[in-house]
């Protein structure tokens, strides 16, 4: 029987050995998942600071820059608006004294628009 007792006690033995790394284990384990949990409220943190911080750019910074740039464009068009305005009654004042003009001398407007017309035309055949 010494054989077999001796047998047990290292059986007994090999089993206290891995319980006290198994609860080695669990305890650094439990002190990894620890450090590990808070690593990750710490960057969660981080993230909540730099998510603040981007939103206050925003609002200090795009929105007026936004805001600048929509006025900006909007005074442009009414700049262009205007100036759409006085090219189309400038173009119907031309169109008034071009009238006036073929009117008052038929033969010489017949004339001129026979001669742009041939200009036009050998200027468009040489193009090609």
């Amino acid at each position: 029987m010494g054989y077999l007792s001796s047998l047990r006690d290292r059986g007994e033995d090999a089993r206290d050995t891995a319980e006290d790394y198994g609860r080695r284990a669990a305890g650094r384990l439990r002190d990894t998942g620890d450090r590990l949990r808070d690593r990750g409220e710490d960057a969660r943190g981080e993230l909540s600071r730099l998510w603040n911080q981007l939103e206050d750019l925003i609002e200090r910074r795009v929105r007026p820059a936004a805001s600048d740039a929509a006025d900006y464009a909007g005074t442009y068009a009414r700049q262009a608006g205007g100036y759409a305005r006085q090219g189309r009654d400038m173009a119907y004042d031309v169109a008034d004294h071009l009238r006036d003009a073929t009117r008052s001398r038929p033969l010489v407007a017949i004339g001129i628009a026979v001669a742009a017309t041939w200009l036009i035309s050998g200027m468009l055949r040489s193009k090609r």
